[in-house]
Parts: C-alpha cells; structure tokens; sequence
C-alpha cells in the first residue's frame, strides 16, 4: 500500500532545497566577489618595496575565488606577510587600529605579530571591504530564499 501523492511531494521538496541551496550559493558568491573588488579598489596605489628593493603594488595581488562548488568563497593576498602588515600597521599603529576590528580579525592580527616595535602605519583595504560587503548579509540571504 502506497501513499497517494507521496512521490510528488518529496519531488517539490527537493526542488525547494536545490533552489534555496541555489539561492545561497548566488549570495555567498557576490558576497564573496565584491570583498574581493572593493579590497583591491581600497588597495589601489598601496605598495611596499621587496627584497629585490622593487616596488610592488599590492591591488594587483588581491585574488578570490568560490571553492566546495560555490558554498565558500576565498580571498587572499600574495603579498606575504606585507599584506597583513599594510591592513594591520606594525607596532603603535597596530595596536590602534586592530582594536577597531572585531574579535575575529583581532585574532588573526595577532598571527602577524612579532615585537611590537614596527613603524609601518596602518593602511587598511581588506576589513573595510569585509564590512561593507557583509553588512546585511542575513537580509540579502532571507530575501533570495523567499524569493526562490
């Protein structure tokens, strides 16, 4: 004995959750995407002399890609460390400015620290673009899941 009109059901069921999983892979995707355009637009012109004594912009180094098919989005800078030195600032300026951040960035901050003696200032493109791009991010993922 069956039940009338089960198949069906778990049918539509499923293709609720293909759209909503849809919707939040599009959402972490642009999410994503516009961290990764406005970090290097805040970086345009923030550079820092190599090893070599050469000047190297750090815009250009900004990259960003989806991974686990859509459900996570990567950024990094191919600065080295320099990256987290520019977003953070070394010493005095260091302490000032990671304690602006909340507690997650605080910590990762904390991973660049080495004696507190730097006088690099802070020139900060990564957080801001984090920020502004998350910033109603809980919305924007409510209205794609009843839009779907």
């Amino acid at each position: 004995m069956g039940i009338k009109g089960l198949d069906a059901a778990l049918a539509a069921f499923e293709n609720k959750f293909k759209a909503y999983e849809a919707a939040v892979i599009k959402v972490i995707d642009e999410t994503g995407a516009g961290i990764k355009t406005d970090a290097a637009s805040n970086a345009a012109g923030i550079g820092f002399f190599d090893a070599n004594g050469s000047w190297v912009q750090l815009n250009g180094d900004i990259k960003g890609n989806a991974f686990d098919s859509g459900k996570g989005y990567r950024i990094w800078v191919d600065a080295g460390k320099m990256g987290a030195y520019i977003e953070f600032g070394t010493g005095e300026y260091a302490k000032w400015t990671v304690g602006l951040y909340d507690q997650s960035w605080r910590d990762m901050a904390w991973d660049f620290f080495v004696n507190g003696k730097g006088k690099l200032p802070a020139h900060p493109y990564m957080y801001p673009a984090y920020v502004k791009n998350t910033t109603g991010l809980r919305d924007k993922l409510i209205r794609y899941l009843k839009a779907s």
